[in-house]
């Protein structure tokens, strides 16, 4: 999985690319959390380009999410597609969805 960062204000989007699975996901988690400890902010993911989120992936979705709520900060999901909107759901993350 690749990503790039974009840091706007009190915004961070991470575009993601590929999927987000047990082999790809340590580097993407151990980036948001170097960004976030300096200066906790609003984080929105685009997945337009992630076919795949394997358990594994939505455990650290989760994870990121209760981080931010405890820091009074958002997450988003946009632009999933379908399948992976589908499995959101399913994994209760549906509210974090932005359409």
């Amino acid at each position: 999985m690749d990503f790039t960062i974009r840091e706007e204000g009190s915004i961070i989007t991470i575009t993601l690319q590929g999927p987000m699975e047990l082999h790809s996901i340590k580097e993407f988690q151990n980036k948001v959390v170097e960004l976030d400890t300096a200066s906790p902010r609003d984080i929105v993911l685009d997945i337009k380009d992630v076919e795949y989120i394997d358990s594994t992936g939505i455990s650290v979705l989760i994870t990121l999410n209760r981080q931010q709520k405890k820091k009074g900060k958002s997450l988003k999901i946009m632009n999933a597609s379908q399948r992976v909107a589908n499995l959101l759901e399913l994994s209760s993350l549906s509210d974090l969805l932005q359409s």
